[in-house]
C-alpha cells in the first residue's frame, strides 16, 4: 500500500481511508485511478481503447460507490470486479466491431476497391458506418454484421431483396466515400 502512495501521490491515508470505508469520489480516484489506468493500457489494442476502458471502469464505479458496503468485503476486491467486468464488456464489443469489420472486407464490390484506404481503423470504420442512413446502416448491419444474404436483408427490413441489394450498394458507395474523406484529412 506505502509503495503505491509513493507512485501514485495518494497519501497514507488516503489509501487507508479508501480501503477502511466507503471512500469518497475524490478519494476513489486519487487512490486508484492510476492502477485502472495502467490495468487497461496492458489489456487494451491501443491507447484510444485503454482511456475508453479506463473511464468507463471509473465511472461504474462511481456510479456504484453509494452501494459500496464495507461491512460486506474490501474495497479492493469491490472495485476490481467493477473494473474487470467493464473490460469484458469492453472485450465483447470490441469482438463484435471487429467481426464486422471482418465481414465488410470480405465483401467484394462489382466496380474496384483500391480506392479504399488500407489501414483504416475499426474504431474509423464504425464510425463512418454511423453516419450512414438509418436504412444504410440497418442494411450494412444485417448484410456484414448478420452474415445475411441480399433475400434475408430484404426480409428484416420489409423490402425486395433489389431494394436490399441496392440499399446495401448505395451504403458502401457512402462508406467508401466518407473513408477517403476521413484518409485525405489526415
Amino acid at each position: 500500500m506505502r509503495l503505491y502512495a509513493e507512485h501514485s501521490g495518494a497519501s497514507d491515508a488516503d489509501v487507508r481511508a479508501a480501503t477502511l470505508s466507503r471512500p469518497s469520489p475524490e478519494q476513489l480516484c486519487a487512490t486508484y485511478a492510476d492502477r485502472v489506468i495502467q490495468f487497461a493500457a496492458m489489456i487494451a489494442r491501443d491507447d484510444i481503447e485503454a482511456e475508453d476502458l479506463a473511464q468507463s471502469a471509473l465511472e461504474k464505479a462511481l456510479r456504484a460507490l453509494p452501494t459500496y458496503d464495507p461491512q460486506r468485503g474490501e474495497l479492493d476486491g469491490w472495485l476490481w470486479r467493477i473494473v474487470v467486468n467493464a473490460s469484458r464488456d469492453a472485450g465483447r464489443a470490441a469482438a463484435r466491431r471487429h467481426l464486422l469489420v471482418q465481414r465488410l472486407a470480405r465483401f467484394h464490390l462489382d466496380e474496384p476497391a483500391d480506392d479504399i484506404p488500407m489501414g483504416i481503423t475499426d474504431g474509423v470504420l464504425i464510425a463512418a458506418v454511423r453516419r450512414l442512413t438509418p436504412l444504410q446502416r440497418s442494411a450494412v448491419a444485417l448484410r456484414f454484421g448478420g452474415d445475411l444474404g441480399f433475400r434475408e436483408v430484404g426480409a428484416a427490413l420489409g423490402i425486395s431483396t433489389v431494394a436490399a441489394r441496392v440499399a446495401t450498394h448505395r451504403a458502401l458507395t457512402a462508406l467508401r466515400s466518407t473513408l477517403l474523406r476521413t484518409e485525405g484529412r489526415r
